[in-house]
């Protein structure tokens, strides 16, 4: 679930889940909606986004999430959780 009041999430990072690099989204892939917990996204051609890759979102405002959620994980680049934070909304 991604909090969206303000503005749709913003594609900010892509991961590699074989290889576990990370790299900037680059320009042109956007979230053009939200249904539940799926993005959809729009892909420029060449921009190396495949089935399976995590891709790194950035939540215009927070608020909403602090509501659904009252644990929210912080996670490592690999995706490891290390710790959390408990929300009080």
């Amino acid at each position: 679930d991604a909090a969206y009041d303000l503005d749709l999430p913003t594609v900010e990072v892509v991961r590699d889940p074989g290889s576990g690099e990370v790299r900037d989204a680059g320009d042109g892939i956007a979230v053009t909606g939200l249904s539940d917990q799926h993005a959809w996204l729009r892909t420029p051609a060449g921009a190396g986004v495949s089935v399976g890759d995590w891709v790194g979102l950035g939540l215009s405002h927070p608020c909403t999430s602090f509501d659904k959620w009252k644990l929210i994980p912080v996670v490592e680049a690999d995706g490891t959780v290390v710790e959390y934070v408990r929300t009080y909304f």
